[in-house]
């Protein structure tokens, strides 16, 4: 009997060469006419144009409200300032004020310092009294911008003297909060 052919057994054909490309050969695709495309996806597509629509307010209406937004908050912060600088101004007059009661007070007691612990110590306080006047005028005379500016002079010059600074007015702060949350 014999063997049928089998596909394996079959011997494969070898490949051909292509044919080289011809240049005039090639056609030219037919040009389509740009105004029925966009009609036929018009009628085609008409969600799509809603879309486009629909994204084309959202943007519109949110640079609207983007720019308003940024309007209020340029006004909301000239605000903040203004009422910050009165009440910065206000405080600086009170301190101004405070520290002139303190110069008169340490005046004052210098003659009784001078009584008991005698005229050298009594120096010592008439000294610190008109340091202390001295501060006062300071701040009674300069804006909170010219105090602002010799402040950050000072704290550069002498950064130890600025923390200790820092440390006692944090303490006598911490004192005063504490002994009114006491009444």
């Amino acid at each position: 009997m014999a063997k049928a052919a089998t596909p394996a057994t079959k011997k494969a054909a070898a490949p051909r060469p292509k044919a080289p490309a011809k240049a005039a050969a090639t056609k030219a695709a037919p040009a389509r006419k740009p105004a029925t495309v966009k009609k036929a996806a018009a009628k085609d597509h008409p969600i799509r144009d809603q879309i486009a629509a629909t994204r084309d307010t959202i943007k519109s209406e949110a640079s609207k409200k983007a720019a308003s937004l940024k309007d209020e908050a340029a006004a909301l912060k000239k605000q903040a300032s203004t009422k910050a600088r009165d009440a910065a101004t206000k405080g600086k007059d009170k301190a101004a004020e405070a520290v002139g009661s303190l110069a008169k007070l340490l005046e004052d007691s210098a003659g009784t310092v001078d009584s008991k612990f005698g005229k050298q110590y009594g120096d010592y306080a008439r000294s610190a009294a008109t340091t202390v006047a001295g501060l006062a005028t300071t701040l009674d005379k300069k804006d909170l911008d010219e105090l602002a500016a010799s402040t950050r002079d000072m704290v550069k010059k002498n950064p130890a003297i600025a923390v200790g600074a820092a440390t006692v007015i944090g303490f006598v702060l911490a004192r005063m909060l504490k002994g009114n949350s006491n009444d």
